[in-house]
């Protein structure tokens, strides 16, 4: 650990003592001999860029010299892990593109002739069935097993054994005036089951628009009278015999649509949920993951770079919230729209300080507002619907982006032709749910990097809370306000054993 330090002194050329000055000019020379367009390898000038920031910064230098380990706050764990480290300072590391025909010299290569690479390319041009492998296990998932193949597992003694609270959708309309109901648990798990006691549950425009319509819900449809609710967090109170990864004890979320999550105790598959670890962050943004999930991806998909500048509408949303502080914390130019009322003043006092470089009404156009911000958004991002995704695509830089991840007005999006024409904007959708079904590990590597901004305060989301039991109707009344500035969530009390 001693000689550690010298490797990023000798990545400059320079002495232990180097002065301020000496490694400025050293890294100067070294980042332009070492650059990739000039020959040089991307290891390489990624050590120098390391070096430089590490030793042009005083207090990195000291705790380098003392401890020879590299000292990075939170916002830097954060833009190194973010789309490969393109936001990290000074500067991005240089993209080393494939060349087309060094492509095709590879597929023309022997080791792309033989009968094997042939019959499987065969296999990935069926796609997801043409990989698929049958075992027992994923048998047993997909058929299920047959009872008295087993032992069924008698759930636990619980304080409220006999029933779980929830809340039912009977009938399609406005989501008030409801209330929890009380319906008996299963006697017992079978195969493959687990008993889960939710312990918050988000009140989303996923589970508003469910029950608007009755069950309906991204091209799939529940059977009335069905139990609301998609996302939220609980904990494993027992597992049948057949489970594999889950304990007693361990948070889960749903990984799946209408889970009905707005229930004290559900009796789930394993397949059909995927484990939480408990150090990541806090149980109440636990509980809103997929949001946050789907605000990383948004920006990360999109290409950026440090300076850009992006519009977004739906911006006092838990989405738009966390997108206007990832900008901030990426140094990314943020225009945020908001739904025109009369608490547009304070929210867009509230939005500014999350981080957001103008905040607008969305209404009427808004071409005029940004000509003298001089912002020509390279990325726009819809959530509304309607004339607000025309607002957005009239803005757009020429090959632009417009991504729609969400249609809250109920009015299908809609941009004039010339757009795509002339500007030749991109158009496309995002579902983080089906990304997340098939990215286990990528969504639990987001969640850290999010987590690390969590527990050091630079990235904050607010919460309302209300009691699932008592509280039902109030809270979906103020999830349903379009100025509310604040993530609701139904709380449950902790399921206690009897003994």
């Amino acid at each position: 650990m001693a000689q550690e330090p010298l490797k990023l002194y000798e990545a400059l050329g320079v002495p232990v003592k180097a002065s301020e000055v000496e490694i400025r000019r050293a890294y100067r020379t070294r980042i332009s001999q070492v650059h990739p367009d000039k020959g040089g390898s991307p290891e390489e000038f990624s050590r120098v860029q390391l070096a430089y920031e590490v030793l042009h910064d005083k207090g990195k230098r000291e705790h380098y010299d003392s401890t020879g380990q590299i000292s990075r706050t939170p916002e830097e764990l954060f833009a190194k892990s973010f789309a490969g480290g393109k936001f990290q300072s000074p500067a991005p590391q240089a993209d080393q593109p494939i060349k087309v025909s060094e492509q095709i010299t590879t597929l023309q290569s022997p080791a792309f002739e033989s009968h094997t690479s042939g019959f499987e390319a065969w296999l990935r041009s069926r796609g997801e069935a043409g990989t698929s492998v049958f075992t027992a296990e994923s048998i047993a998932q997909k058929f299920g097993v047959v009872k008295g193949s087993y032992r069924a597992t008698p759930l636990p003694r619980l304080k409220t054994f006999q029933a779980s609270s929830h809340a039912v959708c009977k009938k399609a309309g406005r989501p008030d005036k409801m209330a929890a109901d009380l319906e008996a648990l299963p006697a017992e798990l079978e195969w493959g089951q687990v008993l889960v006691s939710l312990r918050a549950v988000p009140v989303s425009p996923a589970d508003l628009h469910t029950i608007q319509t009755g069950g309906s819900y991204g091209g799939s449809t529940r059977q009335l009278p069905f139990v609301i609710g998609h996302d939220g967090i609980g904990v494993v109170m027992q597992i049948a015999e057949g489970v594999r990864t889950l304990r007693e004890g361990d948070w889960v979320i749903p990984a799946q649509s209408h889970m009905g999550t707005w229930q004290s105790l559900a009796v789930w598959k394993e397949s059909d949920v995927l484990k939480f670890p408990k150090d990541i962050m806090p149980l109440e943004y636990g509980a809103v993951c997929r949001e946050m999930c789907l605000a990383y991806r948004l920006l990360e998909d999109a290409n950026l770079k440090p300076g850009d500048c992006i519009i977004l509408n739906g911006a006092n949303s838990t989405v738009g919230q966390i997108l206007v502080q990832l900008c901030f914390l990426l140094k990314l130019r943020c225009i945020a729209l908001v739904r025109a009322h009369e608490d547009f003043g304070r929210i867009q006092e509230w939005l500014k300080a999350c981080g957001a470089s103008q905040v607008l009404p969305d209404v009427g156009s808004i071409e005029a507002h940004l000509l003298k911000f001089q912002a020509k958004p390279k990325l726009g991002l819809d959530c509304i619907g309607g004339s607000s995704t025309t607002r957005i695509s009239n803005v757009l830089h020429e090959g632009g982006q417009l991504v729609i991840y969400g249609c809250m007005c109920g009015t299908a999006p809609t941009w004039a032709s010339s757009t795509w024409i002339f500007q030749g904007i991109q158009v496309k959708g995002c579902n983080i749910r089906k990304w997340m079904q098939g990215n286990n590990s990528k969504f639990m590597a987001v969640m850290e990097s999010l987590g690390t901004l969590i527990k050091a305060s630079k990235l904050q989301i607010t919460f309302t809370e209300y009691d699932m039991a008592t509280e039902l109707d109030e809270a979906v009344s103020h999830a349903s306000s379009p100025s509310k500035n604040t993530k609701i969530l139904l709380k449950f009390e902790d399921i206690g054993r009897e003994y």
